[in-house]
């Protein structure tokens, strides 16, 4: 049974070196488990996709990452979400499988399993494409209504605290 996975595929990771790829917004990435990242194929100056900067990220019922993802720098970047009042229109989300799906042989290997633990069951694949989420299916849409509902109650307490001019001197202190 632990053999039934592709040969192929096996033999291109595990005796070839061949990292497995993904597709996000049409830029590939290496699934780099050694260096704990996904990480841009020909975009030096990018700093890629963090594993451990995205964990707040992962869903463990479903097994996957919905980040926001910026398509110009080819990086995760998070929104101000203190302050942010309507959705981004640098950023997009995207939603990917966890690493240990990503590539089960690196992973296998860099928490010491068997190289081909999990994959009769798992099935090896080497290719990999990102899905685009529409903002509206995010937790963002619920968090612009909070921020924007905060702002508008802030702007009626500070109208009330606005204190009323009247025209008698009420200086305390010396007078002249």
């Amino acid at each position: 049974m632990e053999n039934e996975f592709n040969q192929e595929a096996y033999d291109m990771r595990v005796n070839k070196g061949m990292l497995p790829i993904i597709d996000i917004a049409g830029h590939t990435f290496y699934v780099d488990i050694r260096m704990d990242m996904l990480r841009p194929k020909d975009d030096f100056l990018s700093k890629g996709i963090v594993f451990s900067q995205i964990e707040n990220y992962y869903n463990e019922d479903k097994r996957h990452y919905t980040i926001p993802y910026n398509p110009k720098t080819h990086e995760f970047q998070e929104p101000d979400y203190r302050n942010i009042k309507e959705l981004p229109k640098d950023l997009i989300a995207v939603r990917f499988p966890s690493e240990r799906l990503l590539d089960r042989i690196g992973w296998n290997r860099q928490y010491g399993f068997e190289l081909t633990h999990g994959l009769a069951k798992q099935g090896l694949k080497l290719q990999f494409e990102a899905k685009q989420i529409p903002w509206k299916k995010t937790f963002l849409i619920g968090l612009i209504a909070s921020n924007l509902k905060a702002e508008k109650n802030l702007q009626k307490t500070t109208e009330k605290q606005q204190p009323i001019q009247s025209n008698k001197n009420n200086s305390k202190g010396r007078k002249m």
